[in-house]
């Protein structure tokens, strides 16, 4: 079966969906911890590399639309 053939089904979409949610909450979680941690840190020059709350909102777009799937794959 490939995903072509796993996404026309609706109870696929509904697994898509559901597994997609989960890790973006994750990551999304993840993200938040990261960024609470940037925003307290003791040296204000030791900057990082990612952003972690553009991090976290594309995480969040990511878990509507997750959540959606889930919600309209019925």
């Amino acid at each position: 079966m490939n995903a072509a053939q796993v996404l026309s089904d609706p109870s696929g979409t509904r697994l898509f969906g559901a597994a997609l949610s989960a890790a973006c909450l994750m990551l999304a979680l993840f993200a938040a911890w990261r960024e609470r941690r940037r925003a307290r840190r003791h040296d204000p020059d030791a900057v990082g590399w990612v952003d972690w709350r553009g991090v976290q909102m594309l995480t969040l777009i990511a878990l509507a639309v997750g959540v959606l799937l889930v919600w309209k794959g019925q």
